[in-house]
């Protein structure tokens, strides 16, 4: 099956439709992106509101976007039909005040949109406004498609003829866990985490390091209770300075987390302890980083 022949049993023709292909090429953003249009649908529309130029020319002339983000390797998932309600020649200045836009830069990566940038190249640009539309909704995150050769990220829907890859059971906005020697996450990606992960890192117990980025100063802490790993993290980013002694003088937004060894969900809480001290020996975290006696 075709995606347009889903818009057109939807009762959207594709001829008013344009595709936006977010293929962003920033691995850290790439991975959190989908996670904004499920759980920060703000940032997205910040995100999707601003456009190169070539981008720009073929939405001024479309009623419509439909939107796919990242989802895997080679494929894009379907984010949602919007609906375009204003495209507006406005100035960078005045665009690139909104406070959405230095989140998304200093908390996720997204430097494609960076103010500085934009303010800097150019005087005016256009402003998008589009609004999510109810059709086509059961769709978003379940519709698959490949994700098509070439760098242009906007296609008219009608020439792209995109083929359904997939349509999953549920809605699916992240790809897998990573194996958890891979796992490092930001302060903001932790907050941000989906559902997905949020489970599995509940599920795991384990020896954690915490690295301060504008110093290097490091932390060992160790999870075993409720919510284990995920718990113990979200504990950590709940405020805007940290929990403990020391990293309670530092700013979270700084942190960023990773797994040392992953231990057993049964493993009790004394075997757990027993290698957090092993970990702090090994690593001189006590001496010459951010753990105490």
């Amino acid at each position: 099956m075709l995606f347009n022949s889903a818009l057109s049993e939807a009762g959207v023709a594709p001829e008013t439709v344009a595709i936006i292909l977010h293929k962003t090429n920033l691995p850290r953003f790439r991975q959190v992106l989908p996670w904004l249009v499920e759980n920060r649908p703000d940032l997205f529309d910040a995100y999707q509101s601003v456009h190169s130029d070539s981008a720009t020319s073929t939405l001024r002339r479309r009623d419509h976007a439909a939107s796919f983000v990242p989802n895997g390797s080679g494929t894009l998932v379907f984010a949602g039909l919007y609906r375009k309600i204003a495209a507006e020649l406005v100035p960078t200045a005045e665009l690139y005040s909104d406070p959405r836009f230095v989140e998304l830069e200093r908390d996720y990566g997204a430097v494609d949109t960076a103010p500085t940038r934009h303010i800097a190249e150019r005087q005016e640009q256009y402003r998008f406004v589009f609004r999510l539309c109810p059709e086509l909704s059961d769709l978003r995150g379940r519709l698959v498609i490949k994700s098509p050769p070439g760098r242009t990220y906007t296609r008219l829907a009608e020439r792209l003829d995109a083929e359904i890859f997939a349509l999953l059971p549920e809605p699916v906005f992240s790809a897998p866990v990573p194996d958890w020697r891979d796992l490092v996450l930001s302060a903001a990606e932790v907050r941000l985490l989906p559902a997905s992960w949020r489970a599995r890192l509940s599920e795991w117990r384990g020896i954690y390091l915490i690295l301060d980025e504008t110093d290097g100063g490091r932390y060992v802490g160790s999870a075993y209770g409720e919510a284990n790993i995920y718990g113990r993290w979200r504990a950590h980013v709940s405020g805007e300075q940290g929990v403990t002694a020391e990293l309670g003088h530092r700013k979270t937004s700084a942190l960023r987390f990773s797994l040392l060894e992953r231990l057993g969900p049964d493993t009790s809480m004394e075997d757990v302890v027993a290698r957090e001290t092993q970990w702090k020996k090994r690593l001189h975290t006590i001496e010459f980083g951010l753990n105490r006696q």
